[in-house]
């Protein structure tokens, strides 16, 4: 059972299109939390009234509790874009990318009493920026340290170059080489997405045909 000062936001918790989440400002205790949210730390409805630091340790050492201690304090929201969190997921602690806010919680006296945290996650929106900014070494880094599934594929005969274990995972270490779309990606240049049950491939391309260091870069998410 939420505390009644919570109730007005549960409708709106359960219509929301992100992780959201309240916690507390003496102990960052999780008051409330969505689908969402829950789904992002891989966590249950046990965490609720457990502080975040207890139940996300690898937060410690990160800027993250900070800035939640001024916005209790100061009272003013703190938002970033494209913020590079450690999180620990599938057993393991991995860098993810998240868009998110914290913003206060104003009880009768005028004071800071919670405060909301918003997040999506935007791993296949930084990537993707990030892929064509690397050189070949860093590229093949970003892949294998990437916290979602990843591949690149090079040359128009789509060799796989470097592949990471999510993708391997989602392969189910068949190699998938879906020639119609790396070609359509390959010749004409631009991005291109596409689903397939229930999971999104983007598909960016890389350097150019004429110096062969022709390539694509896919990227796997789950569908919204």
């Amino acid at each position: 059972m939420y505390h009644k000062n919570l109730v007005p936001y549960y409708q709106l918790f359960d219509h929301a299109p992100m992780a959201a989440a309240i916690l507390d400002v003496d102990e960052l205790k999780l008051q409330m939390g969505n689908r969402q949210v829950f789904e992002l730390w891989e966590k249950d409805q046990t965490i609720l009234s457990v502080p975040l630091l207890d139940f996300l340790p690898e937060l410690i050492g990160q800027r993250f509790p900070g800035y939640l201690a001024e916005v209790a304090k100061t009272g003013k929201t703190i938002q970033e874009k494209g913020a590079r969190v450690m999180l620990e997921r599938n057993g393991r602690r991995e860098w993810v990318f998240m868009d998110y806010s914290y913003s206060p919680i104003y009880n009768g006296r005028h004071t800071p009493s919670g405060i909301l945290v918003l997040a999506t996650d935007v791993c296949e929106r930084e990537l993707n920026r990030l892929v064509v900014q690397q050189s070949s070494r860093d590229l093949r880094n970003l892949v294998m340290s990437a916290p979602v599934p990843m591949c690149i594929y090079m040359g128009e005969e789509f060799k796989v170059e470097v592949v990471n274990d999510h993708m391997r995972n989602l392969w189910q270490d068949k190699p998938q080489v879906p020639n119609a779309i790396l070609n359509h990606v390959l010749v004409h240049r631009i991005p291109y997405t596409s689903t397939e049950n229930g999971i999104t491939y983007s598909y960016t391309p890389l350097g150019s045909i004429e110096n062969g260091t022709a390539g694509i870069c896919v990227i796997a998410t789950k569908g919204s």
